[in-house]
């Protein structure tokens, strides 16, 4: 049986190369496709029906994002938030449970459906929702800032935040999301304002930094996060990863790569050798240091410690 028989035109196949294989019965009417020509592709077994609403292209994979395009079709006031919107905004710390997660106005009927997890609200502004062309649509990353803190625990969230913030979040966004969302009914509501105090003036450039700087503290040792100090030798500014500058005692977390190059090597050694000009320690933290943290944070701790004492200052 010819494609014409079910009316697969170039404009109705347009519509599925767009949305990784999804379609809605709105749209292939629209590009031409009668009801009698979809009922018919259906019972050849050309599409399938997801969520019971959207037509699949059967030809066309189960991606995450034909799955994602799927949903957001089939229930298109809603967006992928939780872990599938952190897979979308590529951010790190958030485990995969494999099932797509999506925020919905309270009250909206969806599903149930074995893969999928409502998360029902009662606020979803459009300023919340970024609607993609490929017929997706996901939370904004700072409401996906918000989302998250009813599910990680503490360090992870804070890892998230920092993330996001690499990524172009700004402190007025996530300011925002706080005045519009926090409320103490609200889950997630009191770790998200904590994380938002503890944000340094820059954010943490891994999440190694994080959990370094966070065990130090644990330990009395008043650790800064990549604030300060920028140290002038031979006109090159220094920045430490983690710091005290009053005993001028730094901490590098080396996760990079880069770092275990020659080349990395080799200018992580002309920093170091910079820094003893004027007097500052250097430790440095690499991947294999972080399997035992708290071990690291014990011998770290002690290293303060001396330090503290080589230049005549009381332990803080």
């Amino acid at each position: 049986m010819g494609s014409h028989m079910y009316q697969l035109t170039p404009e109705v196949l347009g519509i599925f190369a767009r949305q990784h294989g999804m379609a809605t019965h709105a749209q292939l009417s629209a590009a031409g496709m009668g009801r009698r020509a979809r009922a018919l592709a259906i019972s050849l077994g050309i599409f399938e029906v997801l969520y019971h609403r959207t037509l699949h292209l059967v030809s066309s994979p189960l991606t995450l994002e034909a799955r994602s395009a799927a949903l957001c079709l089939a229930y298109p006031a809603g967006a992928l938030t939780g872990p599938t919107g952190a897979q979308f905004a590529k951010v790190r710390r958030v485990p995969d449970d494999g099932k797509l997660h999506l925020a919905i106005p309270h009250g909206s009927h969806v599903g149930p459906f074995d893969d999928v997890v409502l998360h029902q609200t009662t606020k979803l502004p459009r300023s919340h929702v970024v609607r993609r062309r490929d017929g997706i649509n996901v939370v904004s990353r700072a409401r996906l800032a918000f989302d998250l803190a009813a599910t990680l625990q503490p360090l992870d969230h804070q890892s998230v935040v920092a993330d996001l913030r690499k990524k172009g979040v700004t402190r007025t966004e996530l300011r925002r999301i706080a005045k519009e969302l926090v409320h103490p009914g609200r889950a997630g509501s009191a770790r998200f304002v904590d994380t938002l105090l503890r944000l340094e003036a820059r954010s943490e450039e891994s999440h190694g930094e994080l959990v370094v700087a966070d065990g130090l503290r644990r330990r009395g040792v008043p650790i800064e996060v990549q604030v300060r100090p920028h140290l002038k030798v031979g006109g090159v500014s220094i920045r430490m990863d983690l710091a005290v500058p009053s005993v001028r005692w730094g901490v590098e977390v080396d996760l990079h790569p880069d770092h275990l190059l020659l080349d990395g090597t080799t200018r992580d050694k002309q920093r170091d050798r910079a820094c003893h000009r004027v007097d500052w320690q250097v430790e440095r933290v690499t991947e294999i240091d972080l399997i035992d943290v708290e071990g690291l944070c014990d011998e770290l701790a002690a290293l303060y410690t001396l330090r503290c004492e080589a230049v005549g200052r009381r332990v803080a």
